[in-house]
């Protein structure tokens, strides 16, 4: 959606009409002034994008910031701040609850 240097790299995992994708969406671009950060949409639909969708299908949106999990279903701009502040200090890290939907339907 968005990329800089040397900044952390958010991923929104998503798909087309995720209505709460594009509030997390909002937040992080509210708060990009303040917070630069790199923003990549992973559509979880796409062919070759299959693990995410086993993984993540039932809990969209879900938010890494550097490869790590983040959050889900939604995002805070205070969330967002402290979240991005982390990671820019190399404090960041990854949080506990990250769904796996393909576990449950095993």
């Amino acid at each position: 959606i968005y990329e800089l240097d040397g900044v952390p790299i958010v991923k929104l995992f998503t798909k087309q009409g995720c209505t709460l994708c594009d509030k997390v969406k909002d937040v992080l671009e509210s708060v990009r002034e303040d917070q630069p950060h790199s923003l990549f949409a992973v559509d979880i639909t796409d062919d070759d994008k299959e693990e995410w969708f086993s993984k993540y299908k039932y809990d969209i949106p879900v938010l890494h910031i550097n490869d790590n999990y983040w959050t889900k279903h939604g995002l805070s701009t205070e969330d967002a701040i402290a979240g991005i502040e982390e990671a820019c200090g190399d404090n960041f890290e990854t949080r506990k609850g990250e769904p796996d939907a393909s576990r449950l339907e095993r």
